[in-house]
C-alpha cells in the first residue's frame, strides 16, 4: 500500500510516476529494474520515491494491484452462465483481453512481463503464492463444468485445472516464440502487446480450443 504522501499527490504527477515505473518493470525483471534510472527520467530526487513507498517491493505491489484492478474492469462483466458452453466463454475472455491491451498498453505490457518479474530470486515467494491462486481459479472453472455435466469426471479436477492454466500460458508462449508478438519492440514503439495482431491471436486461441475440447468435454452417450 502506498504511503499517504503518494495518495495525496496531484493526479497528473501520480500518473506520471506510475506510468514511468510500469514501463521499467515491463521491460526488466524485478531484480534488474532500477529506481535510479526512473527518477532520472522523471527529474525527481530518488529519496522522494521512499516518501511515497516503503521500498521497491511495495512500489511493485502497488503497480501489480493497479494493473489487476484495471483488467478486472474488462472481464468482471463476463459471466459463464451467459454462454452456451465453456469454450465460447473462454474464447470471449481473450476478446475482452485484447480490448484491455488495446486501451491500456502500459498495463498490458506490465502484466505480460509479470511472470518474469515474479521469477526474480528476491520475490520468488510471491510467484509461488500467485501461482496457487491462479491455478485454484482454473480448478474452480473446471469444477463448475464437471458439476454441470459438461466436462468429464474420470480425471481429477486438479489435473484438468492445471492443464487449463497451462493452455493459457502456452498461447502466450507460442505467440512470442513464433514472433507474432514482440513485447520489447512494441513497448519501445509505445504500442499495445497485440497491436494489429487480433486475427493471429484469435486463430491460435481457436486452435487450442479445438485441441482441448475432446480432452475436457464429457463424451455424449450414443
Amino acid at each position: 500500500m502506498p504511503k499517504q504522501t503518494f495518495l495525496n499527490l496531484e493526479a497528473g504527477k501520480k500518473q506520471q510516476i506510475t506510468e514511468a515505473f510500469l514501463r521499467e518493470f515491463a521491460i526488466k525483471p524485478f531484480d534488474e529494474a532500477s529506481i535510479t534510472v526512473v527518477v532520472k527520467q522523471l527529474g525527481i530526487a530518488k529519496g522522494s520515491i521512499y516518501q511515497y513507498f516503503e521500498d521497491k517491493l511495495e512500489l511493485f505491489m502497488y503497480l501489480m494491484g493497479e494493473c489487476a484492478l484495471k483488467k478486472k474492469q474488462y472481464v468482471e462483466g463476463i459471466h459463464r452462465n451467459d454462454y452456451p458452453d465453456f469454450w465460447t466463454y473462454f474464447r470471449n475472455l481473450y476478446e475482452y483481453g485484447f480490448t484491455f491491451d488495446h486501451e491500456n498498453p502500459l498495463q498490458s505490457h506490465f502484466l505480460h512481463n509479470l511472470t518474469q518479474n515474479l521469477n526474480s530470486p528476491s520475490i520468488r515467494m510471491i510467484y509461488d503464492q500467485m501461482l496457487d491462486q491462479v491455478v485454484s481459479s482454473f480448478k474452480e472453472m473446471v469444477k463448475l463444468e464437471v458439476e454441470l455435466g459438461l466436462f468429464r469426471n474420470d480425471i481429477s479436477i486438479d489435473t484438468m485445472g492445471f492443464m487449463l492454466y497451462k493452455i493459457g500460458v502456452s498461447i502466450q508462449e507460442q505467440l512470442t516464440y513464433t514472433g507474432v508478438i514482440n513485447p520489447k519492440e512494441s513497448i519501445e514503439k509505445k504500442l499495445p502487446v497485440f497491436w494489429k495482431k487480433k486475427p493471429a491471436l484469435m486463430q491460435v486461441v481457436d486452435e487450442y480450443i479445438l485441441l482441448a475440447k475432446p480432452a475436457f468435454n464429457k463424451k455424449l452417450s450414443v
